[in-house]
């Protein structure tokens, strides 16, 4: 850098410091030196430090640049910064030193300082004028708003983690990183360029001596959903795990800052009152940019993500909620424990009758369906139809919906049972007029044969939208019960709770009418983590299934059965399509423990049809889904070559040893660790799947077991 004064007499000096670009360009240096011909163009900003951005002439040249002027700082703040630089010289050098080790910067040009008597008194930072910038707070509110792209969200997230990660390991902690102070802009590529802005916080250290500490707590500024924060420092962190340390520092930091901001109203009581009166005056509504407003969608792996942690969501949910589940378990615990001891006892000591009682979900997507249609075709091999479930989702639109219902009619001409499961999002709650017309439009053009309709989805997860059950009670279902008095033939399921959540269901049942649902319809994974046989707090499969059975019998649902819409085992190695493997992570681990190889999954299907249905406490499985890469049957990463996985193959060969049986019953008299249980035909025939924790089902005759 160069430095140049210039005297204007004893009593004040003007002091240039030059970045050692601008230097070497004579006519620009003086051009710059020349200050009062500066061309003013607008002003970004006012305050104390006052922002404006200006042209330069310099012969046929001109540049835009951004002059920020720095008045002279109140005496306290001079008393206990005494010996230190000032903020435009801490922001030049540092970004003369992020600009040399490649981080992103606005190119700081030169360095204006007014001295009288030798006090600095002003100063000024002249950088480059970056066209076209935007900032994380403007592009993070653009992206959460539209809630469906969560693949960019966490692109962009990645860039601005490793841009950080750079901007510390250069030696200096920025002390003010917000959002607004990271600014953005995409190349001709399409490639995120960062800009870290507003320096004159910052502190200078050894470049690569910065501690997980200081790291943390600069970047606790950030304002990010809590479960997207732990992402990004996820990403920072080389997708390695998160130190201790950094954890607690950003967590520590996180706390403070909102700290701070409660105690505001403290240090600026005049301004906090008129807040409050404004915001008496002019309540602000929901918004789907924070609180449970939020909504994200990552089609990656067809599911809505979590944006916040688990202290977050506890603190969306209403107190109503733990009131109806202490409601629902003083006047019905006891019915409950009553008839699942009566129900569970019956568990394969009645016959059932296998066909269709293993359905498929479809997607209903262009994109894919013809593919789906002729896999659906390979799997029924010219025998029994499988009855299909298809989703309509409210936040895909129109478009969606009219696609779903033009091939729900071919399906049915196929000769195919249809049934209609309705996804919600946070939108549907917020403008209910909207999912009260996708109910309708579907309702009314498939009433005379459709087989039931789901309504809600993962109602127990506030990440799908549902954070008070009044939500889904006078939201959700609401139109559909309208639709039933309108059609009193229809039948409903629901609430479509996901996993062994038993208190969630029961609080969302006592706020259901009596006689709603004619079925209760559950996403009843049990458990991930091993085979459909494992317990989990005290319950297996079998178990689960009559508990959820009780609960119907308990809420007078016309078919005690349960319907289970929703299962599938997560695969290994499928990256971001896993339900399980982060949407995040692209670069992530090839495995997460609660996933299974390829030809695990094909056993643990197998045996789950075979126990949910033979138990009798389950009048269908929609098996989710017949095709995609991260937890169906067939792998449609290649759309034009579908790759079958050993799951297909073993689905394929259980319905065609299925085909027209009946369960007979359970053989006791087997080796721990066996199972054993007996079918028949009209025929007369006899035969028995058996399979160990170890192994596929295999059949076999009466005859060959003898």
């Amino acid at each position: 850098m160069k430095t140049k004064g210039s005297a204007g007499g004893n009593a004040e000096e003007i002091k240039w410091t030059f970045s050692r670009d601008c230097a070497s360009e004579r006519g620009l240096h003086e051009a710059i030196c020349a200050f009062e011909n500066y061309e003013k163009v607008c002003e970004l900003s006012s305050g104390r430090d006052h922002v404006e951005r200006m042209r330069i002439v310099a012969g046929e040249k001109s540049l835009d640049v951004v002059v920020k002027t720095f008045r002279r700082a109140p005496f306290f703040q001079r008393l206990f910064s005494f010996g230190r630089a000032s903020k435009a010289q801490r922001a030049f050098r540092a970004a003369e030193i992020l600009r040399q080790r490649g981080v992103g910067v606005p190119h700081a040009i030169a360095l204006r300082e007014r001295l009288v008597r030798g006090r600095l008194v002003e100063s000024k930072l002249i950088s480059e004028f970056v066209p076209g910038l935007s900032d994380l707070r403007r592009e993070m509110i653009r992206l959460l708003s539209a809630g469906d792209d969560a693949p960019a969200i966490a692109h962009l997230l990645e860039c601005v983690a490793n841009s950080c990660r750079a901007f510390h390991e250069s030696g200096i902690v920025h002390r003010d990183l917000g959002n607004q102070n990271i600014g953005l802009k995409k190349d001709a590529a399409g490639e995120w360029q960062i800009y870290f802005m507003d320096l004159d916080r910052v502190r200078i250290f050894p470049a690569g001596t910065l501690t997980w500490r200081r790291r943390g707590r600069d970047l606790a500024r950030l304002n990010l959903p809590s479960e997207l924060r732990w992402s990004f420092c996820h990403m920072y962190c080389g997708f390695s795990p998160v130190p201790k340390e950094f954890r607690a520092a950003v967590e520590f930091g996180v706390d403070a800052f909102a700290w701070d901001n409660r105690l505001r109203i403290v240090r600026h009581p005049i301004w906090g009152i008129k807040r409050k009166i404004e915001f008496w005056r002019h309540p602000r509504g929901e918004t789907p940019t924070e609180g449970r407003g939020l909504w994200l969608w990552d089609e990656r792996s067809v599911q809505a993500i979590p944006a916040y942690d688990a202290k977050d969501r506890r603190s969306f949910r209403p107190l109503y909620n733990i009131f109806k589940i202490a409601q629902a378990w003083i006047l019905r615990g006891n019915t409950i424990r009553k008839n699942y001891r009566e129900v569970a006892a019956l568990s394969f000591l009645r016959t059932v009758d296998f066909p269709r009682a293993i359905g498929m979900a479809l997607e209903a997507e262009p994109e894919t369906w013809a593919t789906q249609i002729r896999l659906l075709g390979e799997l029924e091999d010219g025998g029994e139809k499988l009855p299909i479930l298809l989703r309509i989702y409210h936040h895909k639109g129109r478009k969606q919906w009219n696609f779903a219902l033009s091939k729900a009619a071919e399906l049915r001409a196929r000769g195919n049972s249809v049934a209609f499961a309705f996804v919600q999002d946070r939108a549907a709650i917020r403008e209910p007029q909207t999912w009260r017309e996708m109910l309708f439009r579907v309702i009314e053009k498939t009433h005379d044969f459709a087989d039931f309709y789901e309504v809600g989805h993962a109602t127990n997860r506030g990440k799908w939208g549902v954070w008070d059950f009044r939500d889904y009670t006078q939201k959700l279902l609401a139109p559909a019960l309208e639709a039933k008095r309108r059609f009193p033939h229809i039948r409903l399921s629901g609430p479509a709770c996901i996993d062994f959540d038993l208190h969630n269901l029961s609080g969302i049942l006592e706020g259901v009418p009596a006689g709603t649902f004619s079925s209760l319809s559950q996403h009843l994974y049990v458990d991930r983590r091993g085979s459909p046989e494992n317990s989990q707090n005290g319950f297996d499969l079998v178990g689960k299934c009559a508990l959820h059975r009780a609960f119907a019998k308990t809420y007078g649902f016309a078919d005690e059965k349960i319907i289970i819409s929703e299962v599938n085992f997560p695969l290994l190695g499928t990256g971001t399509s896993s339900p399980c493997g982060g949407f995040y992570c692209p670069k992530g681990p090839e495995s997460s423990p609660p996933s299974v190889s390829e030809e695990t999954y094909a056993q643990y299907m197998a045996r789950y049809l075979l126990l949910a249905i033979a138990s009798g406490h389950v009048s269908r499985v929609y098996w989710w889904r017949l095709a995609h890469r991260g937890f169906g049957l067939v792998d449609d990463f290649c759309v034009e070559n579908p790759r079958r996985m050993p799951a297909f193959f073993a689905l394929k060969e259980l319905l065609k040893n299925l085909a027209g049986a009946r369960f007979e019953r359970r053989i006791d008299n087997v080796p721990v660790g066996t199972w054993k249980l007996e079918f028949s035909r009209k025929t007369g025939e006899h035969f028995f799947a058996e399979w160990t924790s170890d192994s596929s089902p295999k059949f076999f005759s009466a005859e060959a077991s003898k």
